[in-house]
């Protein structure tokens, strides 16, 4: 549990105090692969200066600790392999809630095996198309489902449409 100050004011630690801060924020980035914009928000809760936050961002890039390529690989892979999330959606959540550019995450979009992609979005399609089969007697209705369950994943319609032709 972190210990968050009931006042406004940013705190000021003592040397032995900054020491216990770095090591437990250090853990926390070797845990994980963060983002920058991530960790400065969990610094910002402990109500640290902005210099401090500052020097703390800092000394994790020097250390490894942080480093935006790898946390834009690690995330993609997360993503994709183990949530089987479209790009779309994992493009927003890059974009929207790491603040990482649209130049960096194409960088590492481009690298996406489309074979393997569509493959994968073969996979989740059929396996909803099995589950809701079951309940779903209207091909209509099941397909717009299906649609639907799709692009909340994060799928392309266009990609979607060329999966589900395939699925017939």
């Amino acid at each position: 549990s972190i210990f968050i100050p009931s006042s406004t004011q940013p705190l000021n630690f003592k040397p032995m105090e900054e020491k216990k801060l770095l090591h437990k924020i250090c853990k926390w980035c070797a845990y994980q692969d963060r983002s920058e914009y991530e960790t400065y928000q969990k610094l910002l809760s402990w109500r640290l200066k902005e210099q401090e936050i500052s020097n703390i961002i800092q000394h994790l890039k020097d250390e490894n600790y942080l480093n935006e390529e790898r946390f834009i690989a690690s995330f993609l892979n997360g993503k994709l392999n183990s949530k089987k999330w479209g790009i779309e959606k994992i493009k927003y959540q890059l974009k929207q809630k790491h603040h990482i550019t649209d130049e960096k995450i194409n960088q590492h979009i481009k690298s996406i095996d489309n074979e393997t992609y569509l493959q994968q979005l073969v996979q989740v399609l059929d396996k909803k198309k099995q589950f809701l089969t079951k309940k779903e007697l209207d091909y209509i209705a099941l397909r717009k489902k299906i649609i639907n369950f799709a692009l909340s994943k994060g799928y392309s319609l266009s990609d979607i449409l060329k999966v589900l032709n395939k699925l017939k």
